[in-house]
């Protein structure tokens, strides 16, 4: 295949970011293309952390990335719509992406931060409730990629339902460790197997000034000058019914939910497993 590099090439120096190992020839993207590709035609979803928790170890870049290169092998249109702090806009986004015919990507950023992990909202243990949506949503073919300091950090249904834990080195920066996720056969125990030997490169993504990448830095920015430090709440829409109520506003919320994905599938149980409901609630709210 061509350079992993190729959309930075205009934008990155020749350096040690250049020269580093072909993503294309490494088993964690032979694996990714086979579930994507192969007989199952399927989605995926990525979790990135880093070692010891550690900042700057290049999580975001390394999800802005390869969900680049992922989109230029999807022939899938990757924007700044597609990258996102708030867990609501996330489950948002997820239904309108395309359907199986078309491989799409979704960066879901600082997953355990301000907005999808946010302590207070009944809705932000949506880390919990993403993990429950990833097992309805598999229709689509999105591959999602979700940054947080440690993947621990992530519900156990979230880590359950992945595929891949991509682990960033914090010396040298610029390298990941790629992990198989699978269960155990007997008790279904969350566990990682090792892919390849070597540590993978990935090249300076802030650097390059990458337009998704820079959009996400905006909204960080956003999220430190505002009030509440949840991400949810920058992501709402400034028509909603300012009168609702705390409660009255997450029923609705869940109710939205539940609509979403009975239309795109799921049966009366799946969607309220999602919510944290009954499956007479579901049917008694949506249509």
């Amino acid at each position: 295949m061509n350079s992993p590099y190729r959309f930075l090439d205009d934008r990155l120096e020749d350096s040690e970011q250049t020269q580093k190992r072909d993503i294309g020839d490494t088993q964690f993207w032979q694996k990714l293309m086979k579930g994507v590709y192969g007989p199952r035609a399927g989605d995926a979803r990525i979790i990135i952390d880093a070692e010891d928790s550690a900042k700057g170890c290049g999580k975001t870049g390394l999800a802005i990335f390869l969900a680049h290169l992922l989109s230029r092998v999807f022939d899938y249109d990757f924007s700044d719509d597609d990258v996102m702090l708030s867990g609501q806009q996330y489950l948002n986004r997820v239904r309108e992406h395309p359907g199986p015919e078309q491989p799409s990507v979704i960066v879901l950023d600082e997953l355990a931060g301000a907005g999808a992990g946010h302590a207070y909202r009944e809705m932000s243990n949506q880390n919990v409730e993403l993990g429950n949506w990833w097992q309805v949503m598999r229709k689509k073919r999105i591959v999602t990629l979700v940054t947080l300091p440690h993947w621990s950090k992530a519900s156990k249904a979230m880590r359950r339902e992945a595929e891949f834990r991509l682990h960033c080195l914090k010396e040298p920066i610029g390298f990941f460790k790629a992990y198989e996720v699978t269960t155990s056969f007997g008790e279904g125990d969350i566990r990682t197997r090792r892919l390849d030997d070597e540590r993978i490169g990935f090249p300076d993504v802030p650097s390059a000034r990458v337009p998704e990448y820079v959009a996400l830095d905006e909204r960080k920015d956003e999220l430190l000058d505002s009030a509440t430090m949840d991400a949810d709440d920058l992501a709402e829409d400034p028509g909603e019914d300012p009168e609702l109520s705390e409660e009255e506003a997450r029923d609705a919320e869940k109710k939205a939910i539940a609509q979403r994905l009975r239309d795109d599938g799921a049966t009366l149980r799946e969607a309220g497993d999602v919510v944290g409901r009954s499956h007479t609630w579901v049917r008694d709210h949506t249509e």
